[in-house]
């Protein structure tokens, strides 16, 4: 019998339960590809990083390494499980090329290595340890995804010619994100190349406990060991690993979230319409004796069956889509442990949204206890309280036509109705605007100054600390200053220092000392330092040291205590994430580099200032920030724009959609008033340009309201989202393409919705419906 009433109520309602079912299958998708690529992208990358034994601790070094000093280290810290010291030879840019595509122009340092003995293995895309074999080349995988290079491809380092052999995983440096690219080759190739490029160390250590690495970087750092360069952590190096794909999941988890919610709107419209339809036959059967348990049965048997339907139908789909956005994740990290568990999370995630919506439909028909069964059968509607109070005169809005008062006052007068509709406008703009100022944010120059360099600095030179540091220092500073092309430059000495916390000097601190207002970052919270006594520390430090604004931090400055009031706290993803800034003078602390900020006048032409440097000062290391930016952060901005268009779709839909079905429900309530206005001589054309006064109505002050929440909540939500993958904090920035451009797409959607669904006005009769 109910599959009876379900077939006939399907065809007698064919777009009413195409449209639910629609939103129910989109739910399901979205939170299904939600769970399958969160479990396989946290597998992935862990598996990854444990196959590959990536470091928990590492640290650049440019220089030579007393090999036997740290052996004595390693031997007295008994937190180390194992240590390597590898080595990275960095050739230039325009020594390597992969058939016709030369590395003269990549801002990252890419060089050669040998696989390692004891940890940071090179895996290949079985995630096996890679064993090469005279004139056998292994490339970054990161090539192969960007369409530089296949198997069989000719390469040539520094002069020799190579066939690429296969592609690599670096589980330290397999991210875009990551500084450096490094090429395998037989040990025989290396020492070949060696005098062809410039020497780097990698010292790498992995712990026994992960969770005392604070204390291991300090007591490394003490021991007055290399320090010559950057240094990464174990969370750092997953941050990267995870960023780009990590995004792109927060945010479609953030989107199914608020589509599962519209889900359940288009379930309160279409079965409010379907109670509006069938109130005379409800009576009926409320008359005739059946109990109100046993027509919530009727009901409740339909929708059940969409749900279960398009629960399953947006699970399968999920399937297919999640193998193909799941493609990015194996190529860079191999395949996920858990890929068969991430199916049943999946599962379980649509299992429970198909729950709630059934329990949100059994709550709704709640309302059948209302319906009195002689008011049912006497007329086809629900009899609705109007309030008709309102303060608001609108024939003083002389700028409005008549149709569009009348529509604009039953707006008024039933409040409660548009309510739900208002909020699905909100949820929509909501939708659009968020993800795409996420993506604008990302995209524009200014988003560097959130992850820890000033978007005025044009050009970057690092001078690490060497025996002829002083003199190249002094170098650097005439020729800046002797350069009419540059605008400004700012120097920044970076220092490690002993920190004093609860009567402890266990750790400690790497500040950069300067004028840091020059070319500001932005910061979290607080200001940048501007007194000798004040001090800013990156997020990863704020957390770690269970700082903020406000409070005070002793530092050892040549054995004595400093006292330093936190001002400010910014977001740094380099140079391991864990810095400080200060402005206050330090003659007697080693240095560990030194960098200079530059401002060209002419930034559009930093490729030849940049070939320049590197000819006129061959000892410093020079990056162009715009072009680092592009090519590091290019693959997620890549990610978040093809989001934002997503969104942009599925958020016209949803308004398309469920403006279609509020008025399609307005229109059954309203058959009486229609047949009245009707026979008041009103004709179709006026009617229809009624309802659409209400829906641009709503639509005007749903998109305010939304445009407000995307400005409040949405940057919390953004900046949220982002601190959990490891402590960058987006700050959205506004933009009025964003905040006019959706509004008009919605504008345009809701026209041509109302009018089509309102062109039905022509078929009710004045004589039908006005009869009672």
């Amino acid at each position: 019998m109910y599959w009876k009433l379900i077939k006939n109520d399907i065809s007698a309602s064919k777009l009413i339960t195409a449209t639910t079912t629609m939103f129910i299958v989109i739910a399901a998708v979205l939170v299904a590809l939600a769970a399958i690529l969160s479990v396989n992208l946290a597998s992935s990358i862990d598996t990854l990083m444990e196959t590959a034994k990536a470091p928990h601790y590492m640290q650049m070094h440019a220089g030579t390494v007393n090999q036997s000093r740290l052996a004595d280290f390693v031997k007295n810290n008994s937190n180390v499980a194992s240590y390597e010291v590898s080595e990275f030879l960095n050739l230039r840019g325009s020594d390597i090329q992969i058939e016709d595509h030369s590395f003269a122009d990549s801002v990252e340092d890419n060089g050669i290595a040998v696989q390692n003995q004891n940890l940071d293995y090179f895996l290949d895309m079985e995630n096996q340890r890679i064993q090469p074999k005279p004139g056998e080349l292994y490339v970054p995988v990161i090539f192969k995804k960007q369409g530089i290079a296949k198997i069989g491809d000719t390469v040539k380092l520094a002069g020799r010619q190579f066939q690429i052999t296969g592609f690599l995983r670096d589980g330290t440096m397999n991210s875009q994100m990551a500084g450096s690219k490094r090429f395998l080759v037989h040990p025989q190739q290396y020492q070949e190349l060696f005098s062809k490029g410039s020497l780097e160390y990698i010292i790498q250590f992995r712990l026994k406990d992960p969770s005392k690495l604070n204390q291991f970087e300090a007591a490394y750092k003490k021991a007055g060991l290399e320090v010559n360069g950057p240094a990464v952590s174990y969370r750092l190096i997953k941050l990267g690993n995870a960023m780009s794909d990590g995004i792109m999941i927060a945010v479609l988890l953030l989107i199914s979230l608020l589509v599962v919610l519209m889900a359940f709107m288009c379930i309160r419209f279409t079965l409010l319409a379907k109670i509006e339809e069938d109130y005379h036959e409800i009576g009926v059967m409320k008359a005739i004796g059946l109990q109100i348990k046993e027509i919530k049965k009727i009901y409740l048997a339909k929708y059940l069956a969409i749900a279960v339907f398009g629960s399953l139908l947006g699970y399968l789909i999920s399937l297919p889509l999640s193998y193909q956005l799941l493609k990015n994740i194996k190529l860079f990290m191999g395949a996920s442990r858990n890929e068969g568990l991430s199916w049943y999370v999946a599962v379980i995630g649509v299992f429970v949204v198909t729950c709630l919506m059934i329990a949100y439909v059994y709550r709704l028909l709640n309302r059948f206890k209302k319906i009195s069964a002689v008011e049912a059968i006497r007329f086809n509607g629900a009899k609705e309280k109007v309030s008709t109070k309102t303060r608001l005169n609108l024939r003083k809005l002389k700028f409005l036509s008549p149709n569009a008062r009348i529509g604009i006052l039953d707006l008024i007068n039933r409040k409660k109705m548009y309510f739900t509709l208002l909020l699905v406008v909100m949820l929509s703009s909501f939708i659009m605007i968020v993800p795409a100022l996420v993506y604008q944010t990302v995209d524009s120059d200014k988003f560097v100054e959130g992850i820890g360099i000033s978007n005025k600095v044009d050009l970057l030179t690092s001078l690490y600390e060497s025996t002829n540091n002083n003199e190249y220092e002094q170098k650097m500073q005439d020729y800046l200053d002797q350069d009419d092309e540059i605008v400004t430059y700012n120097t920044i000495t970076t220092k490690n220092f002993e920190v004093k916390e609860t009567g402890s000097t266990d750790n400690v601190l790497s500040v950069e000392l300067g004028d840091h207002q020059k070319f500001p970052v932005s910061y979290t919270a607080g200001r940048q330092p501007e007194k000798a006594n004040e001090l800013a520390l990156s997020t990863i430090n704020a957390e770690e040291y269970q700082k903020k604004i406000g409070d005070s931090m002793i530092l050892l400055l040549a054995g004595k205590e400093e006292k330093f009031i936190v001002t400010g706290i910014y977001a740094n993803m380099f140079n391991g994430g864990k810095t400080a800034k200060a402005t206050f003078e330090d003659q007697k602390t080693p240095k560990i580099w030194t960098s200079f900020y530059i401002d060209v006048k002419d930034s559009t032409d930093l490729e030849r200032k940049m070939a320049q440097y590197k000819r006129e000062l061959p000892y410093a290391k020079i990056n162009n920030t715009r072009e680092y930016r592009d090519q590091t952060l290019g693959s997620m901005i890549a990610s978040l724009k093809l989001i934002a268009f997503g969104s942009i779709m599925i958020a016209l839909v949803v308004t398309g959609l469920i403006t279609a079905l509020f008025i399609k429900l307005l229109l059954v309530k309203d058959r009486r008033e229609i047949a009245t206005l009707k026979a008041l001589g009103f004709n179709d054309k006026a009617i229809a340009n009624q309802y659409l006064a209400r829906s641009l109505t709503v639509l005007l002050i749903g998109v305010s309201l939304g445009t407000i929440l995307s400005m409040t909540l949405g940057k919390v939500l953004a900046a949220g989202i982002t601190s959990a993958l490891g402590g960058v904090q987006v700050a959205l920035s506004g933009s009025w393409l964003v905040y006019w451009g959706c509004p008009l797409m919605m504008l345009a959607v809701t026209i041509a919705t109302t009018k089509l669904v309102t062109s039905q006005t022509a078929r009710i009769e004045i004589s039908q419906n006005l009869k009672d």
